[in-house]
């Protein structure tokens, strides 16, 4: 197991959920993943820090009054050296801020964005916090991708908010994906809505992608414990994926790995 320290900007850091049903769900993930939740108190909200193997791996919280309209869902953060300074990149890049970046306590800054095409993702600034301390281990964070209508202008807003560069994925037929990368290191995903598999109902999103030992025991508990098999498992180049839905309608990804 490797414990990560510290994430550099532009690159994947921390998923968080919120939640109109916040004990429901927590068993939910409790059985599917095996997570502990730690409440972090009144001055943070009641967020949730959820530890996996004691080490923090995402975060929890129910939903406001100002967001209980909202459908439940997972928020993808990247890491950013400088949020205020993102937050003008992001503008100027025809995005949109959600949430004005905010110092969370000693932890970080954060902020909310939406993409040109619509897809809403964060960006942490850190200080004591560095986010997620695990990644490819059961239950933490693995891959993520944005689901989008317009992949190439999606292309284009996030290699230059991160600095990154793409690369086409080749080999899938009739399938637009593009690999986000810092140097050498993949970083995310961009693939292309299509009307024959997107309802026009669906719109652009963030997808995170959690790892499991053992997909198939994954789809089990989740269709157990009150959730839904979107996507029953197929098989990638990258490992055996299958789409869920927790109790509340959130969606995400669980993949197990290849060696």
């Amino acid at each position: 197991m490797t414990v990560r320290t510290q994430q550099a900007a532009g690159t994947p850091s921390w998923y968080d959920l919120t939640t109109a049903k916040p004990e429901e769900t927590r068993r939910f993930y409790s059985h599917l993943f095996g997570w502990t939740f730690e409440d972090q108190g009144p001055d943070y909200g009641h967020y949730h820090m959820v530890r996996q193997y004691g080490h923090p791996v995402a975060g929890f919280m129910e939903k406001g009054p100002e967001t209980a309209q909202m459908p439940s869902v997972w928020t993808v953060y990247y890491s950013s050296d400088d949020a205020q300074a993102d937050a003008e990149r992001i503008r100027e890049l025809g995005g949109q801020i959600m949430v004005e970046p905010m110092q969370v306590g000693p932890l970080g800054h954060m902020l909310v964005a939406a993409d040109p095409t619509g897809a809403v993702f964060g960006l942490w600034q850190p200080l004591e916090f560095q986010g997620s301390e695990l990644e490819n281990e059961h239950g933490s964070m693995t891959w993520q991708e944005v689901n989008t209508r317009d992949a190439e202008r999606a292309r284009d807003f996030y290699t230059r908010l991160f600095g990154a560069t793409s690369e086409p994925m080749p080999g899938v037929e009739g399938l637009t994906y593009h690999t986000l990368k810092k140097g050498t290191q993949e970083v995310g995903g961009i693939m292309q809505m299509d009307e024959e598999h997107w309802p026009a109902s669906i719109p652009p999103h963030w997808m995170p992608y959690f790892a499991v030992n053992e997909v198939q025991d994954a789809v089990r508990v989740a269709a157990e414990n009150g959730g839904t098999v979107t996507v029953p498992p197929f098989d990638s180049p990258y490992g055996t994926i299958a789409v869920l839905t927790d109790p509340d309608g959130a969606v995400f990804s669980v993949i197990q790995l290849r060696d």
